[in-house]
């Protein structure tokens, strides 16, 4: 019944990470690629349960060895077409999961540009616009059965320099697209420094795009108070921020929400040295930090948001109140327009029963959450009285 699903929310995923290995095999196939003996477990040798898609075989401790399998998997994209097959694959499973609304990360450096001879970088504009018009349709063909909204992130790849960021947003100013509505810095979070960005920001935000920028996950708390300084709205990952208790008081004040990916942060942060009980989002969440879930590479991980959702129901006891107020945050954060933003919460509220209603007034009235938690239960209540009851 719909009042027992739980709505979701992703505001982080890279597209061509989303690209499972049942895909990459139908899109090395169709491209005449050869398919890596070695790139993906054999039958038997994993849960099918879990992966229900394949699962690939890399070694999970190293970092270079999931940049790796990531290279592989994305050169078996060849033609805007592809762009299409992955995009519904990714938004049709997760709509069916109960996602509403969706980010892509799309990289227009890897989706159209090629390094010169000379050391420049050579865009081409109708590639990039063919894949859009692609991934367009296969947005337009999910929502036809599923009530899905979906956004882009233009991501610059911080390794490559801050010459190649700036002129992929400069791209973008030449080659604008309704559904492009935020920017992100991304790529290896130790390669230079949020100031080397400076021309970066600043053309973001001549051009509207709102800012999400990649820290605190493999770099320390600092990454994350220097994109706060550049002018991040978001924070993708951002979970080195239990290190600062100062940082912690700027995000809440702020109502700066993190992006955090349970799965992928597991793997790719040697901190956790691959045990997912050790990861901080209870405690953040605890001390008032909004926060998203969400899968960040899913084809890569193996995850799905329906995944995520259980493993923080299931690892950290979040409850059904709690989701959908991760929800809720995810959605009052989205970069969307605010006539859009208001449907989408009215349409996460309208999954509240009265169970839930009730159980949020108890909450209210026992104040053992934050103060910052209590703040926004009682908007939803207030928010809620307008809402028949479930």
């Amino acid at each position: 019944m719909k009042n027992q699903i739980i709505p979701k929310v992703i505001l982080h995923e890279h597209i061509e990470g989303s690209i499972t290995p049942m895909m990459a095999r139908q899109l090395a196939q169709k491209n005449n690629i050869p398919f890596p003996a070695t790139l993906c477990y054999p039958p038997g040798q994993y849960d099918a349960n879990e992966y229900k898609n394949g699962r690939y075989s890399y070694d999970e401790s190293k970092f270079e060895e999931f940049i790796k399998t990531y290279d592989i998997v994305s050169s078996f994209l060849k033609n805007p077409e592809d762009y299409y097959d992955i995009t519904y694959d990714f938004l049709f499973r997760n709509a069916k999961q109960g996602l509403i609304y969706c980010e892509l990360f799309i990289s227009p450096f890897h989706i159209c540009a090629t390094p010169s001879h000379d050391g420049q970088v050579v865009w081409n504009q109708d590639r990039f616009h063919q894949t859009l018009k692609q991934m367009d349709k296969a947005i337009i063909d999910v929502s036809q059965q599923y009530d899905i909204t979906v956004r882009y992130h233009v991501i610059g790849v911080r390794h490559l320099g801050a010459n190649v960021v700036y002129d992929t947003l400069q791209f973008i100013q030449n080659n604008p697209h309704p559904l492009i509505t935020g920017f992100n810095i991304a790529g290896n979070e130790k390669a230079g420094h949020f100031d080397d960005f400076k021309a970066a920001h600043e053309l973001a935000s001549q051009l509207n795009l709102k800012k999400s920028y990649h820290a605190g996950e493999i770099d320390s708390a600092e990454s994350i108070i220097q994109a706060l300084k550049h002018g991040a709205n978001r924070i993708g990952h951002g979970i080195r921020a239990i290190e600062d208790k100062v940082l912690i008081r700027e995000l809440i004040d702020k109502k700066v929400t993190l992006e955090i990916a349970l799965t992928s942060n597991r793997i790719l942060v040697n901190e956790l040295h691959g045990d997912i009980y050790k990861h901080p989002i209870r405690q953040l969440y605890d001390q008032g930090v909004r926060i998203t879930l969400n899968t960040d590479d899913a084809g890569i991980f193996g995850t799905d948001i329906e995944k995520e959702y259980h493993i923080a129901q299931s690892i950290f006891s979040f409850s059904r109140l709690e989701l959908l107020d991760i929800t809720l945050c995810g959605v009052q954060a989205a970069f969307v327009e605010n006539a859009v933003k208001n449907q989408l919460i009215g349409k996460v509220l309208a999954y509240f029963t009265s169970d839930d209603k009730q159980l949020l007034e108890t909450c209210i009235n026992d104040q053992k959450y934050h103060p910052a938690i209590i703040e926004r239960f009682l908007e939803y209540q207030k928010l809620l009285v307008a809402i028949p009851v479930n």
